[in-house]
Order: C-alpha cells, then structure tokens, then sequence
C-alpha cells in the first residue's frame, strides 16, 4: 500500500483491484482520523482491508463515475463500514437507492477538517466528478498520464476536452493528478503533453483512446 501525504490529508493507495486493475484510494484527515473511499472498484475486501489496516472507519464515498469497475464494491462498502455515497446525480448507471448525497460542481465536501471541492468534469461519462483537496485531485477516468480518459463520440471527446482545460487545467501545476487506474502525473506535467496535442491538427472523428503527444 502507498502512502502519500498532503498537509492534514493522508492519501493511501491500494490494489489494483478488478478485472480493470482500479486504484484503491482511501482519504484520511490526519487530524481527526476521519476517512473516505474515492470510488469503490471490485474485490471489495482489498478497500476493506486497507481501512482496517489503517485503523479508521470511513463514513463516506465520494464517486468520481458510475462506470461498473468503480461501483462493483459499493454495496460492500456501504454495508461494512455504512458509508453514504457523494455523486453526481447525472450518472446513468448506479442502482436505485445507491445515491445518498448529490454533489455539484464547486460544492465543498468534508472529511473531517480536510475540505474537498467538487468539479463538474464531464465527458467520459455524463456526470463525471473530481474532487480536489489541497494539491492532491482525484479524477477518476477523466484524465491519465498521457491524455484523456476514453471517449465513445468526437462530441464528447470535445466535452471532456473542455472539462479538462477549464476546470483541471486551472489547478496549480504542482497539483497531483490520482487517477483511477494506473500511476499519478501532475497538472503542470498534463499541461505540457496537451500542448502537443493542441498544437495539430486532428480528423474530426477523433474519439476513442486519444493520446496527447500520439494522436
């Protein structure tokens, strides 16, 4: 398990778990042992065991996307520790009665006395979320070490693009990008790479796995 630490906010990262090795993220204050999940991927027993091993009880999950490598383990969570569940109401594919608080774009969410903003990114999926504390941003799908999160139309490839610029992009470039799958990378760092990208000229079907400095 990894540990990072960012201020009062402790950010542990276990796994992968799943079929689609998804990133475990647990987030503690430091200082009131608070904690939640970002997202709850499959096997389940991997987030509980890291919260276990940590010696904190999470009371929240704050989901970045309803696709189901991040939402298998949900009911688990919840029915373990009782977590309510943060998303935005826009997400197609969680179960009725999953949703216990829907978030909006610049809502402000606590655990314990680490505040996370809420962006509204969407794109990869219609409600995709981060949440950004400190210099540390949790984006699910919606950008990677190298570009984008996959896209299924050029529409929304242009619509993940523009959430990507506007609302991550306006982040500190020594933010810390922990994505759901895969290694971190750096706003500043992301920054760099789409300046290639922009700097093309691009067909305008391009949609799919789109990489910054490839496509």
């Amino acid at each position: 398990m990894d540990r990072f630490e960012d201020g009062d906010l402790v950010i542990l990262r276990a796994g992968p778990a799943g079929a689609w090795q998804n990133n475990i993220y647990l987030v503690i204050d430091r200082t009131t042992g608070e904690a939640a999940f970002i997202d709850a991927p499959d096997e389940p027993e991997k987030a509980i065991a890291a919260a276990e091993a940590a010696g904190v009880h999470p009371t929240k999950i704050l989901l970045t996307h309803s696709h189901p490598d991040h939402t298998a383990g949900l009911d688990a969570l919840k029915a373990r520790f009782g977590c309510r569940l943060y998303a935005h109401a826009a997400e197609p594919w969680l179960k009725e009665g999953q949703l216990d608080e829907p978030v909006q774009h610049g809502q402000e969410i606590r655990v314990g006395n680490v505040a996370f903003r809420v962006l509204s990114v969407p794109g990869h999926t219609p409600g995709s979320t981060a949440y950004v504390a400190g210099k540390s941003a949790f984006v699910g799908d919606t950008l990677f070490p190298g570009g984008p999160g996959r896209s299924q139309s050029p529409e929304l490839l242009r619509q993940e693009i523009a959430s990507i610029v506007t609302h991550l992009y306006a982040l500190p470039d020594d933010t810390v990008v922990y994505p759901g799958h895969g290694p971190t990378t750096t706003i500043g760092e992301s920054k760099a790479e789409y300046a290639v990208f922009a700097s093309r000229e691009h067909p305008p079907d391009l949609c799919g796995d789109v990489r910054w400095l490839e496509s």
